[in-house]
């Protein structure tokens, strides 16, 4: 944008002509320069008269998406009885193996704090076969960094448990940290953390670990679920150190989303409707469990009786993680297929597992976690070593074989002096 450009927009600011900068400038422009009382004011108007193709053009994506959230949690207000008495039919349907199960639910979530947008589910899986071709190199090369990470991994033969801990370990220490990601891609969420210079959130850590473990183990099955987080209560993450990013472009634009949710906090409760976190679910059948994996606080748990536990709160006072089932299902894939899926773990969470939850916290508690990172750790430094006296040792090859190599020419130089005498 010219000097000139910027005096025109600073003039009509001035004047408090608004529109005109949207029709002279678009929609960035407008939103930057345009008092938040003036466009919280419209936004209610356009949204009490449906107009929201208008909030779209007018305000962006993020704000139409916030829009439609609204309207979906005001129509499950209304027929909240309704809504149950379906989702408990087509849990029962799923349960009894039915394949024709009648799905009413319009919209499916895609979590993205500090906001949540919804989405149909035709539009996600054509965002995601759109994302597959435009980012296709990326894609590619994720996918080839994974799989000789997978190989890496798999040489090491570490049990679960330290897999489970080698990965989050060295996802903190590849990426730059934690951060609003910069791509933020729909179904490729993971990209954000393809390079040493990426930074995410839970949605793209958990998405990253879940494609990482299947990779080293398919039998793993690793997803993800959306959780509602209780922050206020004791929990202590593994070992491993994490760094956080703050995204100077997305300073200006995070405090005014935050003051427009402080405005909707009484109105919409966003988070105990839709969930605030994302983590990663693996099976375990050895012993019968469904684990859960908090990447962006690096800690295990257990989905059991539909519950989360996760073995880092405290007992009497810790975190705890309340599951969004259907949430997950619509959110992750979108359609029938992913409820079934989201209701098998439900069901499976119920089952008896093979360890008592004294064994179950021996094996995946906080102690089992940093002993394994102690483990992972120290066989890292055996292989540098190991690795360094390589080095070592054919440098000092080289040596010899330079000094070799010296010795020889010098020898034929003195038998071709002898012959020209």
């Amino acid at each position: 944008m010219n000097k000139e450009t910027k005096e025109q927009i600073k003039k009509l600011k001035k004047e408090k002509k608004y529109g005109d900068i949207y029709l002279k400038y678009g929609s960035k422009e407008y939103v930057k320069n345009t008092p938040r009382k003036i466009k919280k004011h419209e936004i209610k108007k356009l949204f009490s008269e449906g107009k929201y193709i208008d909030i779209y053009n007018k305000y962006g994506e993020e704000q139409y998406n916030k829009i439609l959230v609204k309207a979906m949690y005001k129509e499950i207000k209304d027929n909240t009885n309704i809504l149950k008495a379906v989702l408990w039919r087509i849990k029962e349907n799923m349960i009894a193996g039915t394949k024709n199960a009648l799905v009413v639910a319009t919209g499916v979530l895609t979590l993205a704090p500090p906001s949540f947008a919804i989405m149909g589910a035709e539009y996600m899986k054509e965002e995601k076969e759109k994302n597959s071709i435009v980012y296709e190199k990326e894609i590619e090369k994720y996918n080839e960094k994974i799989s000789k990470y997978a190989e890496k991994v798999k040489s090491m033969n570490l049990n679960d448990v330290q897999t489970y801990m080698k990965v989050m370990d060295d996802m903190w220490g590849s990426i730059k940290g934690y951060g609003e990601p910069k791509k933020d891609i729909k179904g490729y969420l993971e990209l954000d953390l393809a390079t040493e210079d990426g930074y995410g959130v839970c949605r793209n850590m958990a998405n990253d670990i879940a494609k990482k473990l299947n990779a080293i183990n398919p039998e793993y099955n690793a997803r993800t679920m959306i959780v509602q987080m209780d922050e206020n209560g004791n929990y202590t993450i593994a070992d491993i150190k994490r760094n956080f990013v703050v995204n100077d472009e997305k300073k200006e634009e995070n405090r005014e989303n935050e003051e427009e949710q402080q405005d909707d906090e009484e109105e919409i409760p966003f988070e105990s409707v839709f969930g605030n976190h994302l983590v990663t679910l693996v099976d375990s059948p050895e012993d019968n469990l469904i684990l859960v994996l908090d990447p962006t606080n690096p800690g295990i748990g257990i989905y059991k009786d539909g519950k989360i536990t996760m073995l880092n709160s405290d007992k009497k006072n810790g975190i705890s993680l309340q599951p969004r089932r259907y949430v997950s299902s619509f959110m992750t894939k979108g359609g029938l297929e992913n409820i079934s899926d989201v209701v098998k773990d439900y069901v499976q969470s119920f089952e008896k597992s093979n360890l008592t939850f004294d064994q179950i916290e021996e094996k995946y508690g906080l102690e089992a976690q940093n002993k394994s990172l102690n483990y992972i750790r120290q066989a890292n430094e055996k292989d540098e070593f190991v690795n360094s006296l390589k080095v070592e040792n054919q440098q000092e090859n080289a040596e010899k074989n330079n000094i070799t190599n010296e010795y020889e020419n010098k020898n034929k130089e003195i038998s071709q002096e002898e012959n020209e005498r």
